[in-house]
């Protein structure tokens, strides 16, 4: 116990003193695992023997999966759906999802013809949608196609845009799909 202590405090210090703008380096998780972490919020990217990767709280808490064999500390990438990926996602599916800017939420029927229609806060609506080639969803709204990228992060699929100063800002989040028209929209 007094060593995975020991080795929680040298990871908090070590990482407390890590300069965002330095390289990322690899840490390889202890081969014993801790069992007890803190609640701090340092995100690492924990790798997993089977390749996968994953976004954990700090790097105490991606060590204590014994699954994870080392980690970065940074947030796990998220991952761009292609076009073909995000055509099978959308089309001929129903989305439940939110738009947090606005505390909306919405179902939608994504019918395969191109065109979409749904609920929001109530309100019924159609409109038309697509996939770009480079593997943006397009959706038309107030008579223009506005086209944006779908993302795969922990687990969900997001929508983004890219505001001013350069940051992702989440659009959607897609918090369901289910096959067909399952609210006969």
């Amino acid at each position: 116990m007094k060593m995975c202590v020991a080795l929680l405090i040298a990871a908090i210090v070590i990482f407390s003193n890590t300069n965002a703008s330095e390289s990322v380096n690899s840490t390889i998780c202890p081969e014993k695992r801790p069992m007890v972490c803190t609640m701090d919020y340092r995100p690492v990217c924990g790798l997993s023997h089977d390749k996968s990767v994953k976004t954990y709280s700090n790097a105490c808490a991606a060590c204590s999966n014994p699954e994870v064999i080392s980690h970065v500390p940074q947030a796990c990438p998220g991952r761009i759906l292609s076009a073909q990926e995000a055509s099978q996602l959308f089309s001929g599916n129903t989305y439940e999802a939110v738009i947090p800017s606005r505390k909306l939420t919405m179902t939608v029927y994504v019918d395969p013809d191109g065109t979409m229609r749904g609920m929001q806060s109530g309100h019924k609506f159609t409109s038309k949608w697509s996939v770009s080639d480079k593997g943006e969803i397009c959706v038309s709204y107030r008579d223009k196609m506005n086209c944006r990228f779908v993302m795969e992060e922990d687990g969900l699929y997001k929508k983004y845009k890219i505001n001013e100063q350069g940051e992702k800002q989440v659009l959607v989040i897609y918090q369901s799909f289910a096959p067909g028209n399952i609210h006969d929209y």
